[in-house]
């Protein structure tokens, strides 16, 4: 309410008779220009931020996507598919052919459509062929598929996507790949969730929950790699024994002509990497690729709530990832909704281990509420517990199958080969679901599954092979080391980045095997306007030759 009594008592000023809005703009002018100038004296990292998220740091702009239209509903905008005239303005491929393969879902892995391969760990153990090395009948790549190869035609779809991370695909030929479901009034783009399984009780309920949990689960696809001892345990990830009687309303009987099940024999598992590679092989041609562990629970609307998260980063080549939250008290039992307002983000990572197998590992990660609204957050980490892009990551970043007994390690592999191929990282802001870690009343059942290292004994010398091979396809081995070379092309680093813009932007030095510490402090809104102002404006993620920021430990500089 204006007081009129003060109209009287008016002060005379030198900007009396001026556009009172024209001199706040002035002031507001005046204001920031003060504080820049500092900034670049005394080079202070500025962070402003207005109602909108608006973020200015150090001249740099990034502004949160702005998804809605005036009229335009978020339900309507997630019924949206933008890529149903990609294939025509790609100009490549075969059109027809393509649209007949994007419209056809669920494909499932048929008996004639696999192949036979020699047994990783085996192949590594018998290198001096003195041994047998046993052959393993696994799935065909969806890529190398000839129904696939006529319709992107004869280099096939990882040419077609920039042959082999040769150059940075177009985004009209990013969305010309990803099939779509229909309900028979919407499309829907759809999700395909491969779950990695060994010996795990959770395996079935992490299935039941995923599929559940979902607001549309006919548009998904689920995809285990059940690695069980057939005289020991039980059907860990298969579908309930009866879907009769009270098993007839679950999920998973609902959907289970949704669910492709690759049964592995225990004795035969040489870890996450090789039964992630399977998994790969299993992908079908879906729009989106999912990644998480045997026991994981989902919230209410997780599969509507995800792909929001991840068009409100705008970025084509975003990945959401990152070490999930435990859940413990993080659901809510009747709503089945998050109780659970933190997020972890992935910051934090240092080398682990000696001599040859010495590598990059990231440890426990920071969690808090996010603090920036309305998007995701970068951030320069991959993890495996939970992944979530655009399918055509998994398309050009295959598992590699050549790295038996392999886990720590895995993801600054997986990590730098997405970098190199354009792929940017993201914390999402919200948890959509959830880890059971072997800590308080989960403690004792979890530290009751057994653990692949129980097969060491069987590929003695294998990870050693392995870690070398891993660590010199990204440029982090010794110098000089002599590793196995075999399908780099297609397990390999791209060309559209290089690893030592990576290094250098996070503070890794591979000469020394040491890290900048802190890098917490810089991932978060300092990241996000001094990284995230460099995203293309055709959405086809960051342009790092922009980028000459070098992160380096504050705690150095107090110094």
């Amino acid at each position: 309410m204006v007081n009129k009594s003060r109209k009287s008592h008016r002060t005379i000023s030198p900007l009396a008779g001026l556009n009172v809005q024209l001199v706040s703009a002035l002031l507001i002018l005046v204001f920031l220009y003060t504080l820049v100038t500092l900034g670049a004296v005394f080079q202070m990292p500025l962070i402003l931020e207005d109602s909108q998220n608006l973020v200015i740091h150090n001249g740099h702009r990034f502004t949160p996507p702005d998804i809605l239209g005036k009229t335009e509903t978020k339900e309507k905008y997630l019924e949206t598919n933008e890529s149903e005239h990609a294939v025509e303005e790609s100009g490549r491929g075969d059109p027809v052919k393509i649209e007949a393969l994007r419209l056809h879902f669920p494909i499932m892995v048929a008996d004639d459509d696999m192949e036979e391969i020699n047994h990783p760990g085996q192949l590594y153990v018998n290198k001096d062929k003195s041994g047998p090395i046993e052959k393993m009948k696994v799935p065909k790549f969806w890529a190398d598929s000839s129904e696939v190869n006529e319709a992107y035609g004869d280099g096939g779809v990882r040419e077609f996507l920039g042959n082999h991370g040769q150059k940075l695909m177009t985004l009209s030929e990013a969305k010309s790949v990803g099939s779509l479901w229909s309900d028979g009034k919407t499309k829907r783009e759809t999700i395909y969730i491969s779950v990695a399984s060994y010996r795990d009780p959770e395996c079935m309920p992490t299935i039941e929950s995923i599929l559940a949990r979902a607001k549309y689960p006919k548009r998904i696809r689920v995809a285990v790699i059940d690695q069980h001892d057939s005289e020991k345990d039980e059907a860990y990830c298969g579908p309930p024994k009866s879907c009769d009687g009270e098993n007839s309303s679950s999920a998973y009987c609902l959907y289970k002509d949704q669910v492709d099940v690759y049964h592995v024999e225990a004795r035969l598992s040489i870890g996450p990497v090789f039964a992630r590679h399977v998994a790969h092989r299993m992908y079908r041609g879906e729009y989106y690729a999912m990644q998480v562990d045997s026991h994981i629970r989902f919230t209410q609307d997780w599969d509507d709530d995800l792909i929001w998260q991840w068009k409100s980063a705008r970025n084509e080549m975003a990945v959401l990832t990152t070490y999930l939250s435990d859940i413990i008290g993080s659901i809510d039992p009747e709503t089945h909704k998050s109780k659970h307002p933190g997020r972890p983000i992935m910051c934090k990572s240092g080398y682990e281990g000696q001599g040859k197998l010495k590598h990059l590992r990231h440890g426990q990660q920071p969690e808090g509420l996010a603090g920036i609204k309305g998007q995701p957050t970068l951030e320069p980490f991959w993890a495996a517990g939970f992944s979530f892009a655009r399918a055509h990551f998994v398309i050009q970043i295959p598992y590699d199958q050549y790295l038996p007994m392999v886990f720590q390690g895995e993801e600054i592999s997986m990590g730098l080969r997405g970098f190199t191929y354009g792929y940017d990282y993201y914390a999402a802001e919200r948890s959509v679901c959830f880890h059971m870690y072997a800590i308080k009343e989960n403690k004792e059942k979890r530290q009751k599954v057994k653990l692949f290292w129980e097969n060491t004994h069987l590929y003695r010398g294998a990870e050693l092979e392995a870690m070398k091979r891993l660590n010199g396809i990204i440029g982090m081995g010794e110098k000089n080391e002599v590793f196995d070379h075999t399908d780099e092309y297609k397990y390999g680093l791209g060309q559209v980045r290089n690893t030592t813009k990576f290094f250098e932007t996070y503070g890794i030095h591979t000469d020394t095997q040491t890290v900048e510490d802190h890098l917490c402090t810089f991932v978060g809104r300092p990241m996000m306007t001094e990284i995230g102002g460099h995203l293309r404006s055709d959405t086809m993620g960051i342009n790092y030759d922009e980028i000459t920021y070098r992160f380096v430990d504050p705690a150095k500089k107090k110094k």
